[in-house]
């Protein structure tokens, strides 16, 4: 018999940013007013004893998780990890976008490998690989079970990098909405020769668009083995 361990990930709630600020790592106010990107989710992610929710350090991300909440999702308690943060740019961080990429699309930031790394800050590969030591780390801690992480948008696409196998420099080009969640298994079967790997349920699903999770049932059934 298969254990299937669930991941699904939620995408913090939009940034409040009418100054244009380059945040990354730093945290800003999110919007919780449109209850409508908080209630699908509060109808569809899983509940119960064996589920476990994880944030990042950010404030956004446990404001998104209220919101869910207050939508009629049971009180729950969840565990911080900063291995979760978003990719942190280093000197940018505070400026605005045209101070710290002048030249705006023509600025080599926008135009190179997932390996590039803003001045004391993290590349896509650093990212990668904190989340990846995150995700070991609490996949063993709740094996087979369920678990709920609120995070961001870089965090997301570096686990969707992770589960579909793509090379870092391919993983930029996901798209993460927020407030949309994504779900990845990581299955366990066979006893002669036991075998592992990261199943995909869905990416990026969007309480935005009418054909998403509006209610509640592109989640699906309980698929675990």
């Amino acid at each position: 018999m298969a254990v299937v361990t669930r991941w699904f990930w939620v995408r913090h709630a939009p940034v409040i940013n009418p100054n244009h600020i380059v945040y990354g790592a730093s945290d800003m106010p999110v919007d919780v007013s449109e209850t409508h990107m908080f209630s699908p989710a509060a109808r569809a992610l899983p509940r119960g004893e064996r589920v476990h929710w994880l944030t990042s350090t950010a404030g956004r991300t446990q404001r998104t998780r209220d919101a869910i909440i207050r939508e009629g999702y049971p009180a729950i308690t969840s565990t911080e990890d900063a291995r979760f943060a978003e990719q942190g740019l280093g000197d940018w961080e505070g400026l605005t976008w045209e101070e710290a990429l002048p030249g705006g699309e023509q600025h080599p930031f926008w135009h190179t490998t997932a390996e590039y790394r803003p001045p004391n800050g993290e590349s896509f590969t650093d990212v990668i690989e904190r989340v990846h030591a995150g995700v070991r780390h609490w996949t063993a801690a709740f094996r087979g079970q369920d678990i709920i992480c609120v995070a961001h948008g870089g965090v997301i696409r570096a686990m969707a990098t992770i589960a579909l196998g793509m090379a870092p420099d391919k993983g930029l080009s996901i798209g993460v909405d927020n407030c949309s969640i994504s779900r990845f298994d990581w299955v366990e079967y066979g006893e002669a020769q036991p075998k592992q790997a990261w199943r995909t349920g869905y990416l990026n699903l969007s309480p935005r668009k009418p054909d998403g999770f509006a209610n509640g049932a592109a989640l699906g059934p309980d698929e675990r083995g």
